[in-house]
């Protein structure tokens, strides 16, 4: 069964628009659809708010199509790792929600929450718990549906990032680092642990980078210092700074002297742009955050069921119309057949009639005209071929219709066979069937006793 084709997007905020990456899955891969953006008119608005506060352009939805993406950013979602005592699904699900409300400073009922494994063991699970407020992700909905665009998925605006960097493998697979991203939209801080992120933190940009530095130095010291008392973690020697223009080399330097860490700054350009991480953690098959809220799921699920049902209806419907019509016209047609016919038949009766008549009298005259079948030569042939040897008649019944009955005996066994085999090769019999063999002393005498049935060709075989 060939598979069925999909399409995926994923869309994010940038500083200036919007841009997006959509694929078609199908049995042959993943192929590659399109990369676009569109620019917008902020109205004032800072960059840093989030992509539900603003008016999404007119023409996005003939433009995006499939199954949607769209990423939070750090500043919009609790992000908290922890391991825990299990590898079982249902367990981590269950752990993990209990979590939530330890962590959460917002009532159950006020937030979605997911998680993601990161890393697992033969016991324990390295887990991301991700929580957001329903009423950013409702206004993210709400967005969208005004464009007459559903969303399918959410997910974070920093797994994307990460997605992209451990695409080129510029993420130390061994050891710590810390990873900064500043996208003009989202400013966090990653602490990467052998290649797997184990602590996640929100940023403030400082117009004046001296001062930002400072508060870099700060927040990476309170987190590390944070860390020690939870795991074993080994000292980091650099810091990424990813961001849309590079760090001055006095930039870096203060960091330096405050941190005690060496600065790399790269620029986001080089990487592809933010959705396609985000497209490539939504097209893996891997456990990750989800925080589209279960009743919008619910709600999708029960309109695709609703158009289903209509549609199948519609088929059912259609088939069965398609089927009536066939017979009424197969009907049509018999009867127009069936009249043709009668009228035909009509117009031969009379012929029909005679013909039924001549036959009839042929019939007649047949019987008595035609003794090649009769008693006689009936009781001439079994006669005839008679083997030789001590076999005689008992009785001989003629019948017309039913044939010939004989009934007699024999000295021996053999001599019946040979009997019933010349009689069956008899071309003026039909067929042998009822023959019967037994075996009876009378006054110390030995005898075979038999009886068969030879049936005559019907009146039609001659015709």
């Amino acid at each position: 069964m060939r598979m069925r084709e999909k399409i995926v997007t994923a869309v994010c905020r940038t500083v200036d628009g919007i841009e997006w990456t959509t694929v078609k899955v199908g049995q042959d891969g993943v192929e590659p659809v399109q990369k676009e953006s569109l620019p917008m008119t902020f109205s004032g608005e800072t960059a840093e708010e989030l992509m539900a506060s603003i008016e999404l352009p007119e023409e996005i939805s003939e433009r995006i199509k499939g199954d949607i993406s769209v990423p939070l950013r750090t500043a919009d979602l609790l992000m908290r790792v922890m391991e825990l005592p299990s590898t079982q699904a249902d367990e981590i699900r269950d752990m993990t929600a209990l979590q939530v409300d330890k962590i959460s400073p917002f009532p159950a009922d006020q937030i979605a929450f997911s998680h993601e494994i990161l890393r697992q063991t033969d016991e324990t699970s390295l887990v991301l718990l991700a929580a957001a407020k329903r009423c950013c992700i409702d206004a993210i909905g709400d967005a969208f549906k005004k464009k007459g665009v559903r969303i399918h998925s959410i997910d974070s605006r920093i797994q994307g990032w990460l997605q992209l960097l451990q695409d080129k493998r510029l993420v130390a697979q061994e050891g710590c680092e810390i990873i900064i991203i500043n996208d003009g939209i989202d400013f966090s801080l990653v602490v990467v642990d052998d290649g797997t992120p184990i602590a996640f933190r929100m940023l403030h940009t400082e117009p004046d980078e001296m001062l930002m530095v400072d508060d870099l130095a700060v927040e990476i010291d309170y987190t590390l210092t944070t860390l020690d008392t939870e795991r074993d973690l080994s000292a980091p020697s650099t810091a990424q700074f990813w961001s849309h223009s590079n760090l001055s080399a006095n930039v870096r330097a203060r960091f330096t002297e405050k941190s005690g860490l060496k600065m790399t700054s790269s620029l986001l350009d080089t990487l592809p742009p933010l959705s396609e991480g985000i497209l490539q953690r939504a097209l893996e098959g891997h456990s990750r955050i989800e925080l589209i809220p279960t009743e919008w799921i619910e709600h999708e699920k029960k309109k695709q069921l609703k158009k289903a049902t209509i549609r199948t209806s519609a088929m059912v419907l259609g088939a069965w119309l398609v089927i009536v019509l066939i017979f009424f016209t197969i009907y049509q047609i018999r009867n127009i057949h069936l009249a043709s016919v009668k009228k035909k038949a009509d117009a031969i009766a009379p012929e029909a009639a005679q013909a039924l008549e001549n036959r009839q009298k042929l019939k007649a005259l047949k019987g008595y005209t035609d003794r090649s079948d009769s008693a006689l030569e009936c009781l001439r042939e079994i006669t005839r071929l008679l083997p030789i040897g001590d076999i005689e008649f008992v009785s001989y019944n003629y019948d017309k219709n039913k044939g010939v009955s004989i009934r007699g005996t024999a000295g021996n066994d053999q001599q019946v066979d040979d009997y019933f085999v010349a009689l069956a090769n008899s071309p003026l019999f039909e067929r042998l069937k009822d023959q019967s063999m037994s075996t009876k002393t009378t006054k110390g005498v030995r005898r075979t006793v038999f009886s068969a049935t030879l049936t005559l060709p019907s009146e039609e075989d001659g015709k």
